[in-house]
């Protein structure tokens, strides 16, 4: 199914919730790793969220981000959609919004609950002046995005409702839910409590995000899709293949120096495992 480049994010996420599939969210800090992502959904004529942290914005650049976006967006027939992953500075969030951002997810897990609902609800008043989505979050989703060798103990399981109010008190057009899952790659797969979703949605007509979807056994995101779930982070699986293209590349002549030529192979990898990754959340 082809979608215009025109239509909204509100708009994705409402044709997502009718027919079952979910987009990806891709995390980009170079300018190689964007190319690969927005390379797969070209391929697959999908729409496409890329994400940045605070970290990748301060490493990149706000500006840099938005004319980077902009300037794909002039060669592109797909829409890509930039949202601001993780904010836990309010100045930064309402700078996001300001330089054209689609959306932000704004982090208000780590202060108190009621801070939270007030700082989130302020933001989406904010937002909504600019057509900017908000996605809120209550649990912390545990975990980063990197790769360890142990279980985390304390998966992430969201009060449903707990979630329910503060969706209603702050207006969020998304939440991240909590179901069990964990950022990163970690040893075995996270027990996931599915059902949860359909519980939330049961209650609450917010549209339901996935953060770490890396490590997620493809029937999980699949099913996550299913039961509603409208779009799904990935990260650290991009991050590892990255590496990998560029180890790779280095391994294939230890004397290279140019880096475009290095980073191919890293560009590359990135475009294969979002191109997978994409077509098991649209089950095309």
């Amino acid at each position: 199914m082809s979608i215009s480049s025109n239509i909204t994010l509100e708009e994705v996420f409402r044709e997502a919730r009718k027919g079952r599939w979910a987009i990806g969210q891709f995390n980009f800090s170079t300018i190689d790793q964007l190319q690969g992502i927005v390379s797969a959904a070209r391929e697959l004529d999908t729409p496409v969220i890329c994400g940045t942290s605070m970290g990748e914005v301060d490493f990149l650049g706000m500006e840099e981000v938005i004319s980077l976006i902009r300037a794909v967006r002039k060669k592109e027939n797909v829409p890509i959609f930039l949202n601001l992953d993780h904010a836990k500075d309010i100045k930064l969030a309402r700078k996001a919004i300001d330089s054209g951002y689609d959306m932000i997810q704004f982090d208000g897990s780590e202060i108190p609950y009621e801070d939270n609902v007030r700082v989130t609800g302020e933001l989406v008043d904010y937002a909504k002046k600019k057509s900017v989505l908000v996605e809120g979050e209550v649990c912390e989703i545990s975990g980063k995005s990197t790769v360890s060798n142990e279980n985390l103990k304390d998966p992430s399981l969201t009060s449903i409702e707990k979630v329910a109010k503060f969706t209603k008190y702050t207006g969020v057009d998304c939440i991240a839910l909590g179901v069990g899952n964990v950022h990163g790659i970690h040893k075995g797969s996270p027990e996931l409590r599915l059902g949860r979703i359909s519980d939330f949605l049961g209650v609450s007509d917010c549209f339901v995000t996935m953060h770490g979807g890396s490590g997620v056994e493809d029937e999980k995101i699949r099913e996550a899709a299913e039961r509603g779930v409208v779009k799904v982070n990935l990260n650290t699986e991009l991050r590892v293949a990255w590496r990998k293209g560029v180890e790779s590349s280095l391994k294939d002549d230890k004397n290279e120096m140019a880096p475009y030529r290095i980073l191919s192979q890293a560009r590359n990898a990135v475009y294969k495992k979002t191109r997978e990754k994409m077509i098991i959340l649209r089950n095309k």
